[in-house]
């Protein structure tokens, strides 16, 4: 063992080209397995977004939100429409937020079609002030039982914002509010029994 050790070092040492290509020069490439990365769903995409957010990495969770949001993931898209309204982990951009809480509405989204409706009774958010299209988005999340959507839609009605008032309606979409346990729904409906 110590004669091989010592003609070892003797072969190293007089620069042997021989021994050189009995030892590897260099390790081999190991390749790193992507396919779990690359092959992620939107929503399991969604869901590590959901975590860098929750842990206060804001701009991972907006580039994971924007990966999934690209594949037409309704909810990721209104977690981005949000964090580019809020400025949190991308800069504060007001029509990035309503392009892509339309997006997400589109696909009925309940939440990004009331927030949306929202945008459009303020004019706020990069869309212009529309109480018909605010209205109708109201509608649209009002008809999934959004309580929110429910009360505003109920108040646009009541007092004839985008039209003319209809306290048919508005004590419909009140009363619906109000079951839902909504205090200011129920005040309201006190109103229309006097």
């Amino acid at each position: 063992m110590k004669k091989t050790l010592l003609i070892s070092t003797m072969l190293i040492m007089s620069g042997c080209s021989t021994f050189s290509n009995i030892l590897p020069t260099t390790k081999p490439v190991v390749k790193p397995d992507t396919t779990q990365v690359t092959n992620l769903t939107p929503e399991e995409v969604y869901q590590s977004a959901l975590e860098f957010y929750n842990n206060n990495y804001l701009i991972q969770a907006s580039q994971k939100f924007l990966q999934a949001a690209e594949q037409s993931h309704a909810k990721s898209q209104f977690r981005l429409a949000k964090m580019y309204y809020d400025g949190k982990g991308v800069e504060n951009n007001s029509s990035e937020a309503a392009q892509w809480c339309r997006k997400a509405a589109k696909q009925g989204h309940i939440e990004a079609q009331y927030f949306l409706g929202a945008l459009y009774f303020v004019g706020s958010g990069g869309v212009t002030q529309s109480y018909s299209k605010s209205k109708q988005w109201y509608q649209k999340a009002a008809k999934q039982g959004h309580l929110e959507a429910q009360l505003s839609l109920g108040m646009m009605l009541y007092h004839g914002k985008g039209g003319s008032k209809d306290l048919k309606n508005a004590k419909r979409w009140l009363s619906l509010a109000a079951a839902q346990g909504n205090e200011d729904a129920i005040s309201i409906l006190k109103d229309f029994a006097k």
